[in-house]
């Protein structure tokens, strides 16, 4: 649980300076006049970033344990674009330099959320299609803390694709037959949007 807990605040403050940094500087650029303010409140807008990087991990982990179609893939992008344009349309409503960094930081947050998206999914159809010596990130909602929690991990996602798997060599990384050919499977540490994320490693052994 402590270690969950230092992942999330780890990658929500990543997150969080990369939506300042960002917000920072389309301010910059589209009203430079509107920065000094922003620079006398630098510590509070500095910590509601951070903040809001963290809430964001949390939502997200929310979502995924709540295992609904209405919170993943397209779906999920399509209710992103929906606050999207529901932001856009209110955005009079706010002082200048709010609109500017609020419509930065969340356009920003659905580039990153749609790059990932179609990642992953490209990497599936990869794994999908059989292509030999092709490798599979599958992306974790938290570390595995035990052998038998990266077990049970491989063996959900194999029971939901219907993927039938064989275990070779039961350890950490692991030699497993999917399907009849032979992979292996490590945990790595592999990029995702706000920073690094704990992921299943599965690589085709040609």
């Amino acid at each position: 649980m402590k270690e969950n807990l230092v992942e999330t605040l780890k990658q929500g403050l990543l997150l969080g300076t990369l939506l300042l940094l960002c917000s920072l500087t389309a301010l910059r650029l589209a009203a430079p006049e509107e920065i000094g303010p922003v620079w006398s409140l630098f510590p509070a807008v500095l910590l509601g970033y951070m903040a809001a990087g963290c809430l964001l991990h949390l939502l997200r982990g929310l979502a995924a344990r709540l295992d609904s179609s209405f919170f993943r893939g397209a779906a999920a992008l399509a209710w992103c674009y929906i606050f999207l344009f529901c932001l856009f349309s209110l955005a009079h409503l706010f002082p200048r330099s709010i609109q500017v960094m609020f419509l930065t930081s969340t356009a920003v947050l659905l580039l990153l959320w749609e790059a990932e998206y179609r990642y992953l999914k490209s990497v599936a159809k990869d794994l999908n299609s059989g292509a030999a010596g092709r490798i599979l990130l599958i992306d974790l909602e938290k570390k595995p803390v035990t052998p038998e929690e990266f077990f049970a991990v491989l063996e959900t996602y194999c029971q939901k694709s219907s993927i039938a798997l064989e275990y070779i060599k039961k350890d950490i990384p692991a030699t497993v037959r999917l399907n009849g050919r032979l992979h292996t499977v490590a945990l790595t540490e592999s990029y995702m949007y706000g920073g690094p994320g704990w992921s299943l490693e599965i690589q085709e052994i040609l």
